[in-house]
């Protein structure tokens, strides 16, 4: 008994000094992390591609439409149209807390270089005062350009996604459209009858979503659906030389256009600090 009491008061003595050295060593506690996420206000730029797709519905009179007296000369077929565009952006945007979490408001405007277009026909009866005797007139309608500036709200569903809601004023341009007379549509003759190029004015509606790119902090993959209505316009048909041309025949052209586009771009947030982190 008395050599277990001297063999643990050894034991005591000897290791005391370690335990001691050991409790001076011991690093101080730090906080918990905590995770932030970053925030959504800030300057961006865009750029992508998409596909849009449009309708043309038209009738063509005798005289100005819609006057009393301007006689309606052909039966207004409704032609649709589709191509490719290319698209480029920039916005700010404001993050704010709301009603279930978090919630982005922004300002924006964009242009599209596009081929949206397609081929219509009009029948044009052979009445006094037409321009051109009964006949199949057919055209092809191009927008080579849009542009669009406007307003967007979005929830943040997740700290990096976003999705969003948008409106605003639109305004499209189009190239020239000139008639051939396709009565005999093996050997279509050039008539002389043309459209000029035109803007139309409107407004758009459109939603879509934003994610972050993790990989690249302050890049975003942004996919977007738009409906443009371009609203009615009346335009002049214009005839220089041909087989349509005639003098004091005036025939214009009453039409409304409508334009759906997809579209999905690369965005920058310049402000943006990448995902989630933790922050000591």
């Amino acid at each position: 008994m008395k050599k277990l009491v001297l063999a643990l008061a050894a034991v005591a003595t000897f290791s005391a000094p370690a335990l001691a050295a050991d409790l001076r060593a011991k690093a101080p506690m730090r906080a918990a992390p905590v995770a932030y996420a970053p925030s959504w206000t800030g300057f961006w730029i865009s750029g992508g591609f998409g596909y849009g797709m449009a309708q043309l519905e038209h009738a063509e009179y005798n005289l100005p439409a819609p006057l009393a007296n301007g006689l309606q000369v052909s039966t207004g077929q409704d032609a649709s149209g589709k191509g490719w565009l290319a698209k480029v952006g920039a916005g700010a945007d404001y993050q704010f807390a709301g009603p279930m979490g978090n919630w982005v408001i922004g300002a924006f405007a964009d242009a599209d270089w596009s081929n949206i277009g397609g081929q219509y026909s009009m029948n044009v009866a052979g009445v006094p005062g037409a321009l051109i005797a009964a006949s199949n007139l057919t055209g092809q309608f191009r927008n080579d350009y849009s542009w669009a500036v406007g307003a967007r709200i979005g929830y943040v569903a997740l700290p990096g996604l976003l999705t969003y809601f948008n409106a605003g004023y639109t305004q499209a341009h189009f190239e020239q459209t000139n008639y051939f007379n396709t009565n005999n549509p093996a050997a279509p003759l050039a008539t002389g009858i043309s459209l000029g190029s035109h803007t139309r004015n409107g407004y758009f509606l459109g939603g879509g979503t934003e994610y972050a790119v993790s990989q690249l902090p302050g890049l975003f993959w942004k996919n977007e659906v738009r409906f443009s209505d371009f609203g009615n316009q009346t335009h002049t048909l214009v005839c220089t030389t041909g087989v349509g041309c005639g003098v004091g025949n005036v025939l214009t052209q009453t039409s409304r256009f409508y334009e759906q586009k997809a579209t999905t771009e690369l965005v920058y947030r310049f402000n943006w600090g990448g995902p989630v982190v933790a922050k000591y």
